[in-house]
């Protein structure tokens, strides 16, 4: 099994460069994508999905029963980087772990999609990336 990886927004538009193929999985919830927007992964050559690890509920959040099949039925090839994103970094932690475990070389990214602008390393909004 590869190292899980951690890495911030600047690693991934480098790492995107010489990962040809790879692929952006965003983490999040549909609230969140419908209020603050999707990251537009194409555009530095990441096919990007999107599929939460938690989903909204009257109780509140909780884990996507579903997250690990809605993976798997992305046939994504095994030999290409999978770089996986939340709001902040901490569910796509655990959600890279699974994906981590399928034997993928698995990317987090830390602060993931939105952060204030003084948050160090800067997040996909901050650092100015493409927004869908």
């Amino acid at each position: 099994l590869f190292m899980l990886t951690a890495i911030n927004c600047k690693e991934l538009v480098e790492l995107a460069k010489t990962n040809e193929g790879a692929s952006l999985i965003d983490v999040r919830t549909q609230a969140e994508w419908d209020q603050d927007g999707k990251p537009n992964g194409k555009e530095i050559g990441l096919n990007t999905y999107f599929i939460s690890f938690m989903i909204d509920v009257a109780e509140g959040r909780i884990v996507n029963q579903e997250f690990e099949k809605k993976v798997d039925e992305l046939k994504l090839d095994q030999s290409k980087a999978v770089f996986v994103m939340c709001k902040s970094g901490f569910r796509s932690l655990k959600a890279a772990e699974i994906i981590n475990k399928k034997g993928f070389k698995t990317f987090n990214i830390i602060n993931g999609f939105i952060c204030s602008e003084d948050v160090e390393p800067n997040c996909w909004k901050t650092s100015g990336l493409p927004v869908l």
